[in-house]
């Protein structure tokens, strides 16, 4: 099998496409999206995905709360007073309001070097300032949370809720994420 190498422009590129995508069948408009250069079509999330959730437990650690399959047109839902969504049952609260800042990027992760990222080493945890939408564009990668790590592949979604973390690439190809952050403060 040939290894596929992707510049800048070529996981852009997917990128805009997947999101769009994503817009579109959320809406409705579309099914299928066509990466012009290559004309193959990019794969369109339909019925159900893998949706992955993060939140606080009683020690105020990390953890997945749910790792379970979910209707497209209702991934995750937020309001004013909950702009991390439903918390789980005495998950402490930690934010009190949406700032109105966002933002909406792709982001490359290469494959990791030694030391690769552990709970243990907790080499590149961080917190989202709020609510993070992690949506696969390619490959397979590692989700790490202070209390567990998880696989996520191409398609499947998480949705980090202001909760340390961090990524590991165990492969040998980057994997490219669509992330919209919306900020929350304290």
């Amino acid at each position: 099998m040939t290894e596929r190498k992707y510049d800048r422009r070529t996981v852009f590129a997917h990128s805009a496409a997947a999101g769009a995508a994503i817009a579109g069948s959320l809406f409705g408009i579309s099914t299928e999206i066509v990466d012009a250069r290559q004309s193959t079509p990019l794969p369109i999330p339909s019925g159900r995905m893998r949706r992955v959730v993060t939140g606080h437990n009683a020690q105020g650690k990390s953890y997945i709360v749910s790792d379970e399959m979910a209707d497209v047109a209702n991934l995750w839902t937020t309001q004013p007073d909950l702009p991390l969504g439903a918390a789980p049952s005495g998950e402490p609260r930690q934010l009190s309001h949406a700032t109105g800042e966002t933002r909406f990027f792709v982001a490359t992760i290469q494959p990791s070097k030694d030391p690769r990222p552990t709970r243990e080493n907790r080499i590149g945890f961080h917190r989202t300032p709020g609510i993070a939408y992690c949506y696969m564009l390619s490959g397979e990668i590692v989700f790490l949370v202070d209390t567990q790590e998880v696989k996520v592949r191409a398609g499947d979604l998480v949705v980090e809720r202001n909760t340390l973390h961090s990524w590991r690439n165990e492969g040998t190809i980057p994997v490219a994420m669509l992330i919209t952050v919306v900020n929350a403060g304290a």
